[in-house]
């Protein structure tokens, strides 16, 4: 016997939701990224004085942070990070109190030396946008380049062959503090500030391969500094701004161009650092609207398949 079990094509089956140990000091818009299962957190604000050189690192076989050589200069709220050849790229970013713009300088960290060196700077002033590695180069939205109000929709890629930038083809629309990741050789960036600062739901996309941008279905609410990860091909947006502080999960599935819902995070947050570690997603630090955070939390993806308008379920 077969039992039709409707479900409202919001919701996906829902993952879980558990508590690991905090970041050794509370942090929100810093950069993350993964290394050989390691997730490595660079930067951020410190909710008082301004931003941080510092670098840590979580293990989550043994639920530890490990603090590393730090940044040679502080950032928070930058591009994002990428990984190239095992190496963490941070471009970008704001490095108040030392001034009030933000950075174009590109830092790599190399886990196997724990030390980081200088490469060539973006060919703009870059913060509050998004990175994405793919065949091997960097690509970098600036959102922020410190000029003028307003934010601007521009696209850079790094070649560390070459230690050079190149100029893209911008985005259709500004993304200030976007949900980002890449999917079958593209880059997804979602939501965020429009050009004039208003929340925004668009998601755009760029095939590097034409070096060309499209426009897909919008989340469905407007928000901005949102955490984010990919995983089964889905790109999964975590917390953010929207009116206020929020722990709601979007799920994208490019192969339908549709957004879900997924299990709430048990913390509201936003400007946090996540990051997938085989099959859990780690969600780091943030702010609640009030107060800097240092707690962690994960996410176990479900086994079960994503429903958009309803499932079969065996009952006897």
């Amino acid at each position: 016997l077969f039992l039709f079990v409707a479900v409202p094509s919001e919701f996906a089956y829902g993952g879980t939701w558990a508590t690991k140990t905090s970041m050794p000091a509370a942090r929100s818009f810093a950069a993350a990224e993964v290394i050989n299962g390691v997730l490595y957190v660079a930067g951020g604000h410190d909710g008082t004085t301004g931003g941080t050189t510092t670098l840590q690192a979580y293990n989550p076989t043994t639920d530890t942070w490990n603090t590393l050589a730090s940044m040679p200069g502080r950032r928070y709220q930058g591009d994002g990070a990428g990984v190239i050849n095992g190496e963490l790229y941070v471009a970008g970013g704001w490095n108040y109190p030392d001034s009030g713009i933000p950075q174009s300088q590109l830092f790599v960290y190399n886990p196997g030396t724990n030390s980081w060196s200088s490469k060539a700077s973006m060919p703009t002033l870059s913060g509050n946008g998004a990175s994405g590695v793919i065949n091997g180069k960097l690509y970098v939205t600036t959102a922020a380049n410190g000029y003028s109000g307003g934010y601007r929709n521009y696209l850079h890629v790094y070649d560390p062959a070459t230690n050079t930038w190149s100029s893209l083809a911008s985005s259709p629309n500004a993304h200030d503090g976007p949900a980002f990741g890449v999917i079958d050789g593209k880059f997804y960036v979602a939501g965020g500030g429009d050009a004039s600062g208003a929340h925004s739901s668009k998601l755009d996309v760029y095939d590097p391969a034409t070096n060309t941008w499209a426009t897909k279905a919008s989340m469905p609410a407007a928000g901005t500094h949102l955490a984010s990860g990919v995983f089964n091909g889905k790109l999964y947006v975590i917390g953010g701004y929207y009116s206020a502080a929020s722990n709601t999960v979007y799920v994208y599935d490019p192969s339908a161009d549709t957004w879900t819902t997924e299990t709430s995070m048990p913390t509201v947050r936003y400007g946090a650092a996540g990051g997938v570690i085989n099959g859990v997603l780690y969600v780091a630090g943030g702010s609640n609207g009030t107060s800097t955070l240092a707690t962690v939390e994960a996410f176990t993806f479900s086994s079960l398949p994503t429903a958009t308008t309803g499932s079969a379920t065996n009952v006897t």
